[in-house]
């Protein structure tokens, strides 16, 4: 009896052995054939497709005609029109573009650029520019202006600039520039005067000189997830016409980009100051004041919603990326205006936070959709360009 049930029992072993065996390797031949089924992983036909519309010459700065998207001028709406680029040896190009904005507001620009000298590291380019702007918001001087007070002003500018770009070593540029302007504002239904609109509905003209030094160690200006990028711009405004509109300008930004996690999560931040002195017996004209109230500058209040002599600016963003062509990420801005630099006040600064998705390439940003809040109400963004 021990001799059959040992017998017995070794049999059931080796059969449930060789089920489980039979089990591993149907498992096995099931897996083997899905593998050959699927190949190896890669993106999605919606990111295949988006991914050759994004990279196409035509949004990616390739030559011949493209599309162009983006803003005319701040609170103009969204623009549209297109442009012909054609790029020569050296770095060297030509870029003409024209748009309409969906307030009639309208643009024309041409830019050249010469080869670049001394190995790379000296270049200079020219711009030509013709706007038309319509609307442009106006709510009085300070961070207390009244949302009510608001008037409106056309703006038709006429610009034409060139730079002398020397980059003397890796990630430092230095640039020399020159600006003649002549432009002309004017309101149909005028609601304040004097000094409490230096220089609206007049003419202007202007010989603008200004110095620019840069450290960018961003991968591209116009996407990148790690890097910083610092800026310091001096700028003198003089009225060429000897009118009493002389002044001084200058401008301090620092952006920097905190990758996690194999950058899949970055953390970003700016800070921006601009400062203006006008001459003795002058004053700085509307158009031309530092403002806050944008796409990019304190988001949640409507463009140019604050107007002043002086501003400052601190913007926070968290960013992550759920498709390698999309962005998502968290914001706050908070800025403050100031007729003195020595008025500015912690507890006078104005908030704004939201949520916004970026679609982009591997080096530019495509289009921007962001909703904002801040104490007046919520603002939709559509942009073509990151915020910083």
């Amino acid at each position: 009896m021990k001799t059959l049930f040992t017998s017995i029992l070794v049999l059931l072993i080796a059969t449930g052995a060789a089920a489980q065996t039979t089990r591993v390797g149907a498992i096995a031949e099931e897996q083997a054939e899905k593998a050959k089924e699927l190949g190896t992983e890669g993106p999605s036909d919606g990111e295949k497709f988006f991914r050759q519309v994004l990279l196409s010459p035509l949004l990616s700065g390739g030559d011949g005609l493209y599309p162009w998207f983006g803003s005319i001028y701040g609170g103009t709406g969204m623009g549209a029109g297109a442009g012909f680029l054609k790029r020569l040896e050296k770095n060297a190009f030509y870029n003409v573009q024209a748009g309409i904005s969906t307030n009639n507001s309208m643009l024309m620009r041409g830019t050249v650029a010469a080869p670049e000298l001394w190995r790379g590291r000296l270049q200079v380019d020219a711009t030509a520019q013709w706007l038309d702007v319509r609307g442009v918001s106006f709510y009085g001087f300070g961070q207390g202006s009244a949302k009510e007070a608001r008037d409106r002003f056309d703006y038709q500018p006429t610009e034409l600039t060139g730079n002398l770009t020397l980059k003397p070593v890796r990630f430092v540029s230095m640039t020399a520039s020159y600006t003649a302007t002549a432009f002309d504002t004017h309101r149909d239904n005028p609601r304040v005067f004097g000094a409490d609109a230096p220089r609206l509905d007049q003419k202007l003209r202007y010989d603008i000189v200004r110095g620019t030094l840069m450290f960018d160690w961003r991968p591209a200006a116009g996407y990148s997830t790690r890097g910083g990028f610092y800026r310091a711009a001096f700028e003198r405004s003089e009225e060429s016409a000897g009118l009493p509109f002389s002044f001084n300008a200058q401008e301090y930004e620092a952006v920097q980009l905190v990758p996690l996690v194999k950058e899949q999560f970055v953390l970003a931040g700016r800070a921006l100051m601009t400062l203006t002195d006008a001459d003795e017996g002058h004053d700085v004209p509307v158009i031309m004041m530092p403002f806050l109230g944008s796409g990019s500058a304190l988001r949640g209040f409507a463009n140019r919603r604050f107007t002043d002599r002086n501003r400052v600016l601190f913007s926070g963003e968290y960013r992550w990326r759920p498709s390698r062509y999309i962005d998502m990420a968290l914001f706050i801005d908070a800025g403050q205006v100031a007729s003195d630099r020595r008025d500015f006040d912690l507890r006078r600064f104005d908030a704004a936070w939201g949520i916004g998705a970026r679609f982009h390439g591997p080096d530019f940003n495509a289009l921007r959709l962001e909703v904002a809040r801040g104490r007046e109400g919520i603002r939709l963004i559509f942009a073509g360009s990151q915020p910083f």
